[in-house]
């Protein structure tokens, strides 16, 4: 399918596994295609899900924390507003 990747080939790019980028999609955090019984991500949802494991692995947030940043911040992702995000929806 052109555009897209096998999540399998994602996975390593990204240094994780497959199961965690299915359970971003079961969480809602990306969107993946079904063709046969493979399973494929476009760019744009692979870059989220680089996102989404910086915002995990490095920032450490929860996982409300994680779906809050991304229902706020539009791509591109700017992980240095990330902090004022949670302080401004931590004070609402």
């Amino acid at each position: 399918m052109p555009g897209y990747q096998l999540i399998s080939v994602v996975a390593a790019s990204l240094q994780t596994s497959q199961e965690t980028l299915l359970d971003f999609s079961r969480k809602g955090w990306i969107k993946t295609a079904t063709r046969n019984t493979d399973v494929y991500l476009t760019a744009d949802q692979r870059y989220r899900a680089k996102y989404i494991l910086y915002l995990h692995g490095t920032k450490h947030l929860s996982d409300d924390q994680i779906q809050l940043v991304l229902s706020v911040q539009p791509p591109p992702y700017a992980a240095s507003q990330v902090d004022e995000i949670l302080k401004q929806h931590a004070a609402g």
